[in-house]
């Protein structure tokens, strides 16, 4: 998704053209289009002729019609829907979503599905937040379905926000992140899929966290498999991972979050089956787990030797600058080579993990730099005084 942006950017979708011509014209685009609508034949009011005209979505929405024309017609309809009196018009603006998302165009017709039901998110009344829950639950589908969630314009925080304004119950906020996890994956955004992926988890409690088994699962070798996430002491905070303590997926996370690279080989050769099963790949993890190694034994250091990555990383000498230059690539590392003297000089590194030792540290180090900003701050207000 992209950057959130203000409703006053949404087009508009409202109409000068009064509803009697409005439904004619209308009626004419579906009829050209392959519909044998006659809204002449239906009795009642506005909400009738345009439960007809929804139903009858499925006819005409197709790849014959050009995508500026089929945005142009979505709006149209959309314009007369708002028309409806508040009580009647909870049923037809969800049911004018789900025909929009279950439209069968191609995947380059999605960013015009989801520009259209992001005008209906934003133009139907504010008090029906269930109604446009559901019309942001069909956006979300439509951008899994056409794998296009990243044309969408509005971003994670500004679905977060509608969810806290709308009062969405947690089941069905999981069922939303479950749903953008989806999107993201399929579109190729692995960051984005696995933040939704965190978002999920976090939803849960202690009491409820056994349904989110499969998912913590999920995210534990999401995180293991990309290529970018090298911190993941995190997850074992949240109660679903909790639920996998003893198991495999468990044990290997705690490797990945502590562990150095022969304490993988190890388990790996144990579990090779039950690894393999989990969908990780071996020479990936090794890799991963040489960097995470190297991270550690740069940790308080300010340089490392050559022959501690020979035995430490199991790299043989020559592979040592190109192993050394992929680690920086990570941006987990800031270090050079000295050849001459067969080390790496350390400038920093990122914490591989944060236990309660390092927040112990942290808090000594602010409480002498306070103590040192007192001392100053005195001393300057000495110098001043006998300045004066």
């Amino acid at each position: 998704m992209k950057e959130d942006i203000p409703t006053s950017c949404v087009a508009a979708v409202f109409s000068d053209i009064e509803p009697d011509a409005q439904l004619k014209d209308i009626e004419k685009f579906m009829r050209d289009h392959g519909s044998a609508i006659n809204l002449d034949n239906i009795a009642g009011e506005l909400e009738d002729k345009l439960k007809s005209i929804i139903t009858d979505l499925k006819n005409i929405i197709g790849e014959s019609i050009p995508e500026g024309e089929m945005e142009m017609f979505l709006n149209s309809v959309m314009s007369l829907i708002l028309l409806i009196p508040e009580d009647k018009i909870k049923e037809p603006i969800v049911e004018f979503a789900e025909a929009i998302t279950s439209a069968n165009v191609p995947e380059k017709y999605g960013p015009m599905q989801l520009r259209v039901l992001t005008n209906l998110i934003y133009v139907v009344p504010e008090r029906i937040t269930t109604e446009k829950y559901k019309i942001l639950l069909n956006l979300i589908k439509c951008a899994r379905d056409h794998r296009c969630i990243n044309a969408a314009s509005v971003g994670i925080n500004q679905v977060k926000k509608w969810i806290s304004d709308w009062k969405v119950p947690t089941e069905q906020v999981q069922q939303l992140y479950r749903s953008m996890h989806e999107a993201y994956t399929v579109a190729g955004d692995s960051a984005n899929a696995l933040q939704m992926s965190l978002e999920l988890l976090g939803t849960y409690t202690k009491e409820t966290a056994l349904k989110a088994r499969s998912d913590a699962e999920k995210c534990i070798i999401t995180s293991i498999n990309d290529p970018n996430v090298f911190v993941m002491d995190h997850l074992l905070l949240l109660e679903p991972v909790k639920v996998l303590e003893g198991g495999t997926i468990h044990k290997l996370l705690n490797i990945f979050v502590s562990g150095r690279l022969q304490d993988y080989l190890d388990f790996y050769a144990a579990q090779k089956t039950a690894i393999e099963s989990q969908g990780v790949k071996h020479d990936r993890n090794v890799a991963k787990m040489r960097v995470l190694t190297f991270l550690q034994s740069a940790e308080n250091q300010k340089e490392v030797t050559f022959d501690t990555i020979e035995k430490e990383m199991q790299i043989p000498t020559d592979e040592i600058e190109s192993f050394i230059i992929e680690a920086v690539r990570t941006k987990m590392i800031r270090c050079k080579i000295d050849h001459l003297a067969r080390k790496v000089i350390i400038d920093s590194t990122v914490q591989r993990t944060f236990t309660k030792q390092h927040w112990v540290s942290l808090k000594e180090k602010l409480e002498a730099w306070k103590a040192n900003l007192n001392m100053i701050n005195n001393n300057l207000k000495t110098i001043v005084g006998t300045s004066k």
